[in-house]
């Protein structure tokens, strides 16, 4: 009988552009490959969302042009160039996306409802209803685009919703959504206790989850607690806010690369402002430049269900702009 020859590059089963071993054919190592793998990097996609400098860092590597070399290998691989466009054709990609409507009517007429791409911050004091917000876009998400949701819960508010109550139930009833699939396989959980938990969660757990896991949706809730604590005096006031907006900068990038909507709620501080005091979110020109719309929750009694959404730096509407809501036992209205 003839000896069987070794397989021709035709006759090899073809590998996907989603496997790391792929980066072969561009002149990354298996040796690289392994270690890319070792620290959580599981795809060239993912590849994508570094910069050489985090790449070097997050490999312990000697030269910043290796680094160089891996992510360019991805971008080849996965056709990644930069592509600018018209106005236009802007237009026309913007009209594509998808959109959530959250249930709260006067919200949704005004705004459209959620675009994806996009980032919203929801702030208000403790008791305004943020936390209900969050949860009912989640649900709604789900519902409307069978997408899976990340909620990153920094204070371990959800929690309470989870195993006392009916909310989460009657969200489901509301929108269509069965409530055991969705607590099962739609919503995904993460209580970080310290900063550096929540960055290299977002960092490499979110963004594989994003990528290969059908995640659409992130929520962080709230998107400020850690670094109030854990940065404390005004001699760390710089660090807080640079290590605040790196984190907000992976988010954003997952919403240009990967097209995720990124819900964020937030506290406020009072100002006085003269005989008045006003209520503002924390997080100071960091999340002002980064969230794409801001709107501040009002409840001014907490034994009555009715609140105001007001409307800080949102596109398209005039500041001061109010909608109002009520809450109910399954959701906000």
């Amino acid at each position: 009988m003839p000896k069987k020859g070794k397989k021709t590059k035709a006759e090899e089963k073809p590998q996907s552009i989603d496997d790391l071993d792929s980066l072969r054919s561009y002149g990354v190592s298996a040796q690289m490959i392994e270690r890319l793998r070792a620290v959580g990097v599981t795809s060239p996609k993912h590849l994508l969302l570094f910069n050489a400098e985090e790449l070097m860092e997050l490999l312990n590597l000697s030269e910043l042009d290796t680094a160089r070399k891996v992510i360019t290998a991805a971008r080849e691989l996965l056709g990644d160039e930069p592509r600018p466009m018209s106005a236009r054709e802007r237009i026309e990609v913007l009209s594509r996306q998808r959109v959530v409507r959250t249930g709260v009517e006067e919200f949704d007429k005004l705004v459209g409802g959620l675009r994806f791409s996009s980032s919203y911050e929801f702030a208000g004091e403790f008791g305004a209803g943020k936390t209900l917000m969050s949860l009912q876009i989640a649900v709604a998400s789900v519902a409307q685009h069978q997408v899976g949701v990340v909620y990153i819960d920094t204070e371990k508010t959800i929690d309470q919703y989870l195993t006392t109550g009916k909310l989460v139930e009657n969200l489901c009833g509301r929108f269509g959504v069965n409530c055991g699939e969705f607590l099962e396989r739609d919503l995904i959980v993460y209580n970080p206790a310290t900063v550096e938990e929540l960055e290299d969660f977002i960092k490499l757990k979110l963004a594989n989850q994003v990528i290969t896991g059908g995640v659409g949706v992130v929520i962080i809730d709230s998107v400020t607690a850690l670094y109030r604590a854990q940065f404390r005096g005004r001699e760390k006031l710089a660090e807080r806010q640079q290590r605040l907006h790196y984190v907000l900068d992976w988010i954003r990038r997952l919403t240009i690369k990967f097209g995720v909507l990124a819900i964020y709620t937030n506290q406020v501080m009072t100002m006085p402002t003269g005989y008045v005091e006003i209520k503002l979110p924390v997080g100071g020109n960091v999340l002002a430049h980064t969230v794409n719309s801001r709107w501040l929750m009002l409840r001014p009694s907490k034994a009555k269900p009715e609140g105001v959404m007001r409307a800080l730096d949102v596109p398209g509407l005039a500041p001061g702009t109010e909608v109002k809501y009520t809450i109910g036992d399954d959701g906000l209205h």
